[in-house]
């Protein structure tokens, strides 16, 4: 059913509908925002990321990330809290994207890319989450030919910061890197190298970063084997103890590859991917592959495709959202260039891995530059924001 909703001045529209057990909302994202990023807690509590454009600027770009906290009780997101001290650009590119995590005590870890000053920054908040610290610069010995979003992850205090780099004309010696803290942000470790230095690192998709246990921290990345195996890569951290602060006592692996994880191409495809974890414990990923969008459990062999797009295009910037009765959410947009939103596809999978398409879904065309984000309410409802 279609819903639409007046408040002051603003309006705003509201796809809800039910398919099998699922509950579905979809909403444009608040204040006019861009590039939404929608992230659950461990107590399943919901947070929102977004960037919105100053009123009055020379750029018509310009403006600040703003958080957000889903209430329960008034079933919307509540006041904006800004999270970036210094006004920016926002990036054409949904690659450079800004990232949220929160830790075990509540804060909201933020890290975002801006290309004129070559730097990734992060801020965190209070633990009531009513303000964020000044932010701080993150990436000095490591910073050649970044050129894409960072990610970052929180269990607990840890928190690690994960982002790709090197030479952007040698993209076969590029690697993955990381910082990680285990004291909730208050301070960093030393940049490292986590990578598989023979896979390389795409130079212009971004990665995904989670923790999928108390000592495991999976990181999917597109690699560059010998400048073309654009391939999705899926990098398993394990902590020494469940030290992740002493950067050197890590284990690594990959998981297998399959086929359908293969992307062969000469240049860089700007691509995404998202990694949720589900409540009872079940880390899921969303990528690209060959311009479709694939899901894949994480530790097993089970990856598929969601289908044909609705017409001849890419299924770009996919974001995977699973609630507690072991469904999913898959969410992208279907576009032709890398800058516009394209029109909105939502796909559910239940708790068998039977995908479920939603055919009743009113066209939705996703603002320029931006993407959707998927999350869950405590309820097990999904909600999608474009």
């Amino acid at each position: 059913m279609l819903n639409i909703f007046k408040a002051t001045k603003v309006f705003f529209i509201l796809f809800s509908f039910a398919v099998a057990n699922a509950q579905v909302r979809i909403e444009a994202t608040p204040d006019g925002g861009l590039q939404p990023r929608l992230v659950n807690d461990e107590e399943g509590g919901l947070h929102l990321l977004y960037f919105k454009k100053r009123l009055q600027t020379r750029s018509a770009k310009e403006g600040h990330l703003y958080y957000r906290e889903f209430s329960r009780e008034e079933q919307s997101f509540g006041n904006p809290v800004r999270v970036s001290s210094e006004a920016y650009n926002l990036q054409a590119f949904s690659i450079a994207r800004a990232s949220m995590s929160v830790d075990g005590a509540g804060r909201v870890h933020v890290v975002w890319y801006l290309p004129r000053d070559n730097q990734y920054y992060y801020s965190r908040s209070d633990e009531n989450r009513q303000m964020f610290e000044a932010q701080r610069a993150m990436v000095t010995t490591f910073s050649e030919g970044i050129d894409a979003g960072a990610d970052i992850a929180a269990i607990g205090t840890n928190i690690a910061l994960v982002w790709g780099a090197g030479d952007l004309s040698n993209e076969k010696e590029r690697t993955v890197y990381m910082r990680v803290s285990s004291d909730s942000g208050e301070s960093f470790g030393p940049e490292s190298p986590v990578g598989d230095s023979d896979l390389g690192a795409c130079a212009c998709c971004s990665l995904a970063a989670e923790f999928t246990g108390g000592d495991h921290l999976s990181i999917a990345y597109r690699s560059a084997v010998n400048g073309t195996g654009r391939h999705m890569q899926v990098l398993n951290l394990l902590a020494n103890q469940g030290e992740f602060s002493n950067i050197e006592l890590l284990h690594s692996e990959y998981e297998p590859m399959q086929p359908i994880q293969e992307w062969r191409m000469s240049a860089c495809p700007l691509s995404t991917n998202d990694i949720a974890r589900s409540q009872e414990g079940k880390a899921w990923m969303v990528f690209e592959t060959e311009a479709r969008t694939i899901y894949k459990l994480l530790g097993t062999d089970v990856v598929v495709s969601v289908g044909e797009p609705a017409k001849a295009t890419r299924q770009k910037n996919a974001t995977l959202a699973a609630n507690s009765r072991g469904e999913k959410l898959i969410a992208w947009g279907e576009a032709i260039s890398h800058s516009k939103g394209g029109e909105l596809q939502v796909r559910l999978v239940d708790s068998n891995n039977e995908l479920i398409e939603i055919t009743s879904l009113e066209k939705i065309v996703i603002p320029d530059y931006s993407f959707p984000a998927a999350g869950t309410l405590k309820t097990g409802e999904f909600i999608v924001l474009f």
